[in-house]
């Protein structure tokens, strides 16, 4: 039996399907084939960006934090289009719901966990969030240069989305975020052991090595 993810990108690399450019500095496009199904493809640019993404995605996959289906085609990170609706930061359900999952972004480095224009979360049908881009997870920014010495062991995202300006998205979402509302979050989500089995998932040594860092570092934060 062939797996979705894998006829769906044999079908598009034959060239079928309607192609939507979605915009943006990633170059990502919407594919909707015949059947009716919808897939995002983004190229990489380069294959350890494009590995990355997988990777962070496939971890927050394991944690159970909510992020598309996807699989990764040589240095093309591909996932389904989810049946969901954009984030609004003005409904409080919205921000109540993201800002309960701070605590496995931040062990990820996810700077860009809303995007410039809210746009890389969405809300699912049952009012769960879905992470559709965490490209700016791990060791790359968002639009895909290396943050270097940036993304270290130390986390230091937390208290800056708590003191955004609260005019701003980030600010709206994150803003006065306490140690125990992360706590909070870290719990949610199975605490220290799950967020270092989830690790699995991450096959760059060094990238493993500073995740490890930075959970030991929230577990220590809110202990």
């Amino acid at each position: 039996m062939v797996n979705p993810m894998d006829e769906a990108w044999q079908l598009i690399s034959q060239g079928m399907g309607d192609r939507y450019h979605l915009g943006g500095s990633t170059g990502a496009s919407k594919y909707t084939l015949p059947s009716g199904a919808s897939f995002v493809q983004k190229p990489g640019g380069t294959m350890g960006q494009s590995a990355n993404e997988y990777d962070m995605n496939q971890y927050l996959n394991a944690l159970g934090v909510g992020v598309p289906e996807a699989a990764l085609y040589g240095d093309t990170f591909m996932s389904r289009f989810e049946n969901a609706i954009p984030y609004n930061v003005e409904n409080p359900a919205h921000r109540s719901a993201v800002r309960q999952d701070i605590a496995p972004h931040a062990a990820i480095a996810n700077w860009d966990i809303l995007g410039m224009a809210d746009d890389n979360v969405l809300i699912r049908p049952d009012g769960t969030p879905t992470y559709v881009d965490v490209g700016g997870a791990g060791p790359y920014r968002a639009m895909g240069s290396p943050k270097g010495a940036a993304f270290g062991s130390n986390v230091t995202m937390i208290d800056r989305l708590a003191n955004m300006p609260s005019h701003t998205s980030r600010g709206k979402t994150f803003g006065g975020l306490s140690n125990e509302e992360v706590g909070q979050s870290f719990d949610r989500y199975g605490g220290q052991t799950a967020f270092e089995d989830a690790l699995q998932f991450i096959r760059d040594n060094q990238t493993k090595k500073i995740l490890q860092q930075r959970i030991g570092n929230i577990s220590r934060r809110v202990a």
